[in-house]
């Protein structure tokens, strides 16, 4: 599978995770699934969520565990590395990220 094809699998696994787990208490867009290599060389997976809602409702317990639930999908698709995840608030994305990753680009990646 290619890396664009990996990254939008792991992007859709995401959203429906916490599609799951959150239901309508929060809006999370863009999904941004990056592919990056480790010091050793392994390929892993880095996701910025974007997220829109009380911050004090994101269960720290379920997102903390969320690179361990991501770990066999990502292996399956050639991501050895242990996945990582960031949660940015919306307000933040706005100012901090969103020249790097414009959430009109069209990019499957970006969800």
């Amino acid at each position: 599978m290619t890396t664009e094809a990996g990254t939008d699998k792991i992007a859709d696994i995401i959203k429906e995770m916490l599609t799951e787990r959150f239901h309508d208490e929060f809006v999370f867009s863009p999904i941004i699934v990056e592919s990056r290599i480790d010091h050793d060389g392994d390929e892993y997976l880095h996701t910025y969520i974007v997220f829109d809602g009380d911050q004090k409702r994101l269960d720290p317990t379920w997102t903390a565990g969320l690179s361990g639930r991501l770990w066999p999908y990502a292996e399956k698709l050639g991501f050895r590395g242990i996945p990582i995840h960031s949660f940015v608030e919306k307000s933040e994305w706005a100012e901090f990220f969103a020249s790097k990753y414009r959430e009109s680009s069209g990019s499957a990646q970006n969800r």
